[in-house]
């Protein structure tokens, strides 16, 4: 009987071979598509740096997307007809794709990689938009594979603007020609009254105007079951943006921070309202509530961290979210002048000229004693000994 237990070894051995072959094959595969995800991705921002859409518009299937666009809407037929008619002309898929991208592409895109994450045959990727005035973007993408194991890119969340891009061109397309059912379907609760269904209807024409004073008119007439509604407020806050309307925005935005203060989408959007208003508890909030929900930690979100923490008196979590920023993103103005703001305020002098030398050499600004003095924040530290050894030695002894 002890003679068998060799053999039976063997076989148990044996048979375990194809089992953990077969795995090694499953792991080769699920990093084969990894890397494709994160190879798809890394060409389409790389052509994005260089002033095209075309490496994003062939990831996306012309079809598939117009299906997610027009969706269960009760969208106007000749709306949705023509809108098609021009989306399948000529480039018209391109021109629609970068028609979504016109306020990144102002000052030419400037795009980064974040994070590109996938299980199987979907994905999700982070990319950050920078633009002009410290102005920044997250646009994270839904994707998929193929059978041919391309990349496809399915639908994206724009957290700049607080919506999914099918919901919210769909949504459009329903502003064009609003009715009665289209309206009424936009509502998220029933028995909505018909006299509520038309004002809904005026608010949607209102806000496809821009006629910003009467949006906010009708509005403000509403109860709160339906001012809280999602679509009235995307539109509202569109509409105030694209007329320029500061004072409109702000409104629309007390009432998102009323109605959504905890959604992420709406995050990025908040922020314009809570520094101004010196909300700054809750602006640190909304950067970490969006930072844990696209999963990222880069050089934008700490250097905001640190100016959040500087206004609310946390000099030690300041200090540490700047120096984090530049150590993630060594080329990011708004992180080095988060050092600066922060290594001041904490008196460390010594450590707040490090930050200079990039402010004057990478991004050219001159930084004189008189430039910092009109700063009551830098005023103490142009005055200090670190900050006049610093100034003769880079600028040959000029006062300026």
């Amino acid at each position: 009987m002890l003679n068998r237990v060799p053999g039976l070894l063997c076989v148990a051995i044996m048979c375990a071979f194809p089992v953990a072959a077969a795995e090694d094959d499953r792991e080769r595969e699920e990093a084969r598509r990894q890397q494709a995800f994160t190879d798809g991705m890394a060409a389409i921002v790389e052509d994005l740096n260089d002033g095209s859409f075309v490496s994003l518009v062939r990831a996306m299937d012309e079809e598939k997307v117009l299906e997610r666009i027009f969706g269960l809407r009760l969208i106007d037929p000749r709306i949705k007809r023509d809108f098609r008619e021009r989306v399948q002309s000529d480039d018209g898929f391109g021109r629609f794709v970068q028609s979504l991208y016109a306020d990144e592409a102002q000052d030419g895109l400037r795009a980064r990689l974040l994070t590109v994450e996938s299980r199987g045959t979907r994905g999700r990727a982070v990319v950050r938009f920078d633009m002009p005035h410290f102005q920044f973007n997250y646009i994270e993408y839904q994707l998929e594979l193929d059978d041919e194991g391309r990349l496809s890119v399915l639908d994206w969340d724009d957290y700049m603007r607080g919506y999914r891009m099918s919901d919210r061109v769909g949504l459009r397309l329903v502003q064009s020609q609003p009715s009665v059912n289209s309206a009424r379907k936009l509502v998220d609760f029933s028995n909505v009254k018909e006299r509520d269904v038309f004002r809904i209807i005026e608010v949607l024409k209102a806000a496809r105007d821009r006629d910003v004073r009467r949006f906010l008119e009708i509005y403000e007439s509403l109860d709160d079951k339906l001012k809280r509604q999602r679509a009235v407020l995307v539109v509202g806050l569109d509409a105030a943006r694209e007329a320029r309307k500061r004072r409109s925005q702000r409104q629309i935005l007390i009432a998102i921070d009323r109605f959504y203060p905890n959604e992420p989408l709406f995050a990025l959007s908040l922020l314009d309202y809570y520094f101004p208003a010196r909300k700054y508890e809750r602006a640190h909030e909304a950067l970490v509530r969006l930072s844990q929900k696209l999963r990222v930690d880069d050089g934008v979100t700490n250097a905001r961290l640190s100016s959040s923490s500087l206004v609310m008196g946390n000099l030690d979590d300041a200090v540490t979210f700047a120096e984090k920023s530049v150590e993630l993103e060594p080329e990011l103005e708004l992180g080095w002048w988060a050092v600066l703001r922060a290594q001041v305020a904490a008196a460390n002098y010594e450590a707040a000229v490090r930050s200079l030398g990039q402010l004057t050499g990478r991004f050219g600004h001159a930084l004189g004693p008189d430039a910092l003095g009109k700063d009551p924040s830098l005023k103490g530290f142009s005055e200090s000994d670190e900050y006049r050894d610093w100034h003769a030695a880079n600028s040959g002894g000029d006062p300026g």
